[in-house]
């Protein structure tokens, strides 16, 4: 939650770095303007230096590209006479854009998302993720060990083994 001069209040994505109580800040100045170049300060893309990483990018007052835990655009070059840039999104596509869009300076935070292990079935559950079913359990058309229809072949577990030997 972000605390306005003007008393009011906003969320808003944290920046990997930034941290409770730090002061960030909103311009369109240059770069020579700046009091504090640190992650978390939305400015706009046309006062960047080239390669530098980016989160938040907004597209007509929407913010469309770079949200999720640890993703980042970087800005890779600069054409002053057309007033665009080319950036690097996070899919890796190359993407050509206004100079006038305000972006946040750094990476998103928590960017060890993806490395959580999940322990059981349970935990996704309450997140709300559906369970996977098992392929013994699907129709023949749908999985090869689907269905009681198989003759030719015993059931094998992901290894190649086989399943069931004893009948």
């Amino acid at each position: 939650m972000v605390k306005y001069i003007n008393g009011s209040y906003a969320y808003t994505t944290l920046a990997y770095g930034s941290y409770v109580g730090q002061v960030l800040s909103t311009t369109n100045l240059p770069q020579k303007f700046w009091y504090n170049f640190k992650p978390g300060n939305v400015v706009l893309l046309k006062f960047l230096k080239k390669y530098s990483l980016f989160f938040n990018f907004n597209v007509n007052n929407k913010v469309l590209y770079a949200r999720a835990s640890g993703t980042f655009c970087q800005l890779i070059d600069i054409f002053n006479d057309t007033n665009t840039c080319k950036i690097l999104l996070p899919s890796g596509t190359i993407k050509i854009v206004s100079q006038y869009s305000f972006v946040t300076i750094g990476r998103c935070s928590n960017i060890f998302n993806s490395d959580i292990i999940y322990g059981k079935a349970g935990y996704l559950k309450f997140k709300g993720k559906k369970p996977k079913n098992r392929g013994v359990a699907r129709n023949p058309v749908d999985h090869p060990h689907g269905g009681r229809t198989k003759s030719n072949s015993p059931e094998v577990s992901p290894w190649g083994w086989v399943a069931k030997r004893n009948k």
